[in-house]
């Protein structure tokens, strides 16, 4: 299974639990940062995971502006993802790891399918994000070993 991890982060916090599935889950996939110039080969990832940094008023980054821009350009239906974004709850309900949301609609509207319910979770939280995370990932997982994926 072709599996890219993609991150970004102000403070650290979503580059440590990307580094996290990397290394405790996944650790024969990609593992990139958003700022780094890539391309993206989507038609030939089958498993995107995604650990984005919510910016200012609940905005995407920069960089990660760029590759929503590039993932709008596809139909990407037989690509799966998952998305677990750290935050800080403190700016709202609105705006707490908001850039979770929108990337999780913009894969929807491109046909891709989500492996689990996205991850939203506060920066003070990080432990319970890594062990949900990991259950999700490992469920599917072994999902994809018992029906030879």
């Amino acid at each position: 299974m072709n599996t890219l991890i993609l991150y970004d982060t102000l403070y650290g916090h979503n580059f440590e639990l990307g580094t996290f599935i990397h290394q405790t889950i996944l650790p024969s996939a990609s593992f990139l940062s958003f700022k780094e110039d890539f391309q993206v080969k989507l038609d030939r990832i089958d498993l995107l995971i995604l650990c984005p940094c919510t910016y200012g008023e609940g905005q995407l980054t920069a960089s990660e502006e760029k590759f929503y821009n590039y993932l709008c350009q596809f139909s990407v239906p037989r690509l799966i993802y998952y998305i677990a974004g750290v935050g800080d709850k403190n700016f709202g309900s609105a705006k707490f790891a908001n850039a979770v949301n929108i990337f999780d609609h913009q894969l929807r509207q491109h046909g891709a399918s989500p492996l689990a319910p996205s991850l939203k979770i506060d920066y003070e939280d990080l432990p319970t994000a890594q062990q949900t995370v990991t259950d999700e990932l490992t469920n599917f997982l072994r999902k994809g070993r018992d029906s030879n994926y």
